[in-house]
């Protein structure tokens, strides 16, 4: 694919954007800790420390910053804050700096998208710390994103109507924003209903639970903001993302569960900045697969 040089002012606002990730990440952290505890996000109003409770002031809330400035401890009581605080801080600032550099200077996506890309990152990254911790992912995550992602559909057809490779239908299928929500309905329901399928197969093959129902609604939530392309090719990338951390994992700690969540996000957030290619890879295969066995593609 054709890639355009950045400019000076797409630079600065590269830098802009990874900030922003940043303070957005300092928020994700908040969500990982106190959703699965029942708390509100707004109660109370303050971060505080987990040790202590003492409240956090504003100078020892910079994301990344404060960290290192206090040595990794907390200022009142001097115990340790855990790294993964400044490391959901880097990576939202980093995976939001790609999206744009991505989507936006390389591939020239409009805004709405952009916007769209990072909010499905930023629930994903959520979902992903909290099924680390607890083995779960709460429906206020994978059930919210799904009605955002329809809802983006309908608003943001450009999302799956379109002549793009990742489209779910072609400019001229029907009025786009009911092609959108269509195209997000059809995506919602190929991506929770094969990590659903595989969860049957795996229970009816090993008798015990092999993917659970908090997956099959994140995927579903990816295949709702980017459409059935993407949400297949981000369930093929998972395993092998899995392969990568659950190999040591099995050999040095014998630990047979793991949280799968975080594999699917990682498939998704690749398959997402770089869905021209990989769906245009798909179709390929589709093509290819077609000739094989003598049908047609329309």
């Amino acid at each position: 694919m054709h890639t355009i040089a950045m400019t000076t002012a797409q630079g600065s606002l590269l830098v802009v954007v990874f900030v922003f990730g940043c303070a957005v990440g300092s928020f994700l952290n908040v969500c990982i800790w106190r959703m699965p505890r029942g708390l509100g996000i707004n109660s109370p109003r303050r971060s505080f420390c987990p040790r202590c409770s003492t409240p956090i002031n504003w100078f020892d809330n910079i994301p990344v910053l404060s960290f290192i400035a206090l040595g990794g401890k907390c200022r009142a009581c001097g115990k340790g804050i855990s790294w993964r605080y400044p490391a959901v801080e880097l990576v939202t600032g980093l995976l939001f700096a790609l999206v744009y550099h991505r989507q936006g200077v390389q591939v020239q996506t409009e805004a709405g998208q952009l916007v769209i890309m990072m909010l499905l990152t930023a629930l994903l990254i959520v979902g992903s710390g909290i099924d680390i911790d607890w083995l779960i992912i709460p429906d206020e995550i994978s059930l919210f994103g799904i009605l955002g992602g329809l809802a983006a559909g309908l608003l943001l057809p450009g999302l799956h109507v379109g002549d793009m490779s990742y489209h779910t239908f072609g400019p001229s299928a029907m009025n786009p924003h009911l092609g959108g929500l269509l195209g997000a309905g059809i995506g919602m329901f190929v991506g929770g209903g094969i990590v659903l399928g595989c969860a049957l197969f795996g229970y009816l093959i090993f008798r015990k639970e092999a993917m659970g129902i908090g997956d099959a609604k994140l995927l579903g939530m990816v295949g709702a903001f980017f459409g059935w392309k993407v949400a297949l090719i981000t369930f093929f990338i998972s395993p092998f993302v899995g392969l990568l951390y659950g190999v040591p994992i099995l050999l040095t700690r014998d630990e047979h569960v793991m949280p799968y969540g975080p594999f699917l996000s990682v498939g998704a957030v690749v398959t997402m900045v770089f869905r021209s290619s990989l769906c245009g890879r798909l179709a390929g295969w589709i093509d290819s697969l077609a000739v094989v066995t003598g049908g047609t593609v329309g």
